[in-house]
């Protein structure tokens, strides 16, 4: 696979939506825009300079920027016609070439087609997409800056197959907050928790992939230049297992805990990410430290399911 195709395809899975004749790549920055003026612009010469041109050899196919100004501004790149290689490309990889895709894709089968330089591509295109580097992302504090990866809470093959990515590249997924109410409630036992899975990353490993567009590669290095001036230095993170890892609070008991809307491996109460990981399957996660501080609430060993059987 060429680089160029990996890259499209981290922006069309992050982003697109196909429909019968078209497809429309969403850009969404969810106010970004309004925190730097300079976006919009440079959003669009991206587009213009480097993406379309990019699409057109590859695709053979028109595509141009637009811009939707209502409330909250949103940017898209629209393409036609969809050319019959590219739907047989993503059925090839197990990807149903309709709709929005990031509700339903797994990347498992598409990353194994991928050499390590085409997976950093792939990254940096879902990053450009939806790998938010707003400041309001950060640990704690704004010396400890964030990376985020947001995506929908109904599809949680995404983050747990980005999160295996991740680690193959040697960069350290410093927390995933799961579309789980343990996560995302609070000490509310009712609270609103849909608020879709977080993979964030420290921007310090982040950088090691990077990203594609300017406007967002000019937003990462603002964060490491306020962590350097916090902190005097960029903070990075170690792998799974071998790391540090907190429970910041007491979880509240949810009344979603077993809700239908969850898949079934991750219905009940859990006190840390690493615990829904586990859960899940994971390879890397802290099973020792897990067992040592939660045994009471330890599934009864290691899942292993296929990622298709997320239901």
């Amino acid at each position: 696979m060429q680089k160029d195709m990996a890259y499209f395809l981290g922006l069309l899975i992050g982003g697109g939506t196909i429909t019968q004749d078209a497809i429309s790549i969403e850009f969404p920055y969810k106010g970004w825009d309004r925190e730097d003026y300079r976006i919009p612009p440079k959003w669009f010469n991206d587009s213009v300079t480097k993406i379309v041109p990019l699409i057109k050899n590859l695709l053979n196919a028109n595509a141009a920027p637009r811009c939707v100004t209502d409330h909250t501004p949103r940017y898209y790149i629209d393409i036609n016609p969809i050319p019959n290689l590219l739907y047989e490309m993503l059925r090839e990889y197990g990807i149903r070439p309709l709709g929005q895709l990031r509700r339903q894709a797994s990347i498992s089968k598409l990353v194994l087609k991928m050499d390590e330089s085409c997976q950093r591509k792939f990254v940096s295109g879902l990053a450009d997409v939806i790998g938010s580097c707003r400041p309001t992302h950060r640990h704690r504090t704004l010396e400890s800056a964030i990376v985020s990866f947001e995506i929908i809470g109904k599809n949680w093959k995404l983050p747990f197959e980005l999160c295996q990515l991740l680690y193959g590249l040697k960069v350290p997924v410093n927390q995933i907050e799961w579309n789980h109410p343990n996560m995302h409630a609070g000490s509310d036992s009712k609270g609103y928790w849909k608020k879709g899975h977080k993979v964030r990353v420290r921007a310090g490993d982040f950088e090691k992939i990077g990203y594609g567009m300017d406007c967002k590669r000019g937003g990462l290095e603002k964060l490491l230049r306020i962590e350097k001036q916090k902190r005097g230095s960029i903070r990075r993170g170690e792998l799974c297992p071998n790391r540090r890892y907190n429970i910041n609070r007491v979880k509240v008991v949810h009344q979603d805990e077993n809700s239908s809307d969850l898949p079934k491996q991750v219905r009940g109460h859990f006190i840390h990410f690493t615990h829904i990981c586990y859960a899940l399957g994971c390879p890397h996660a802290p099973v020792s430290w897990l067992k040592e501080k939660m045994p009471k609430y330890m599934p009864r060993g290691m899942q292993s399911r296929a990622l298709t059987n997320f239901a």
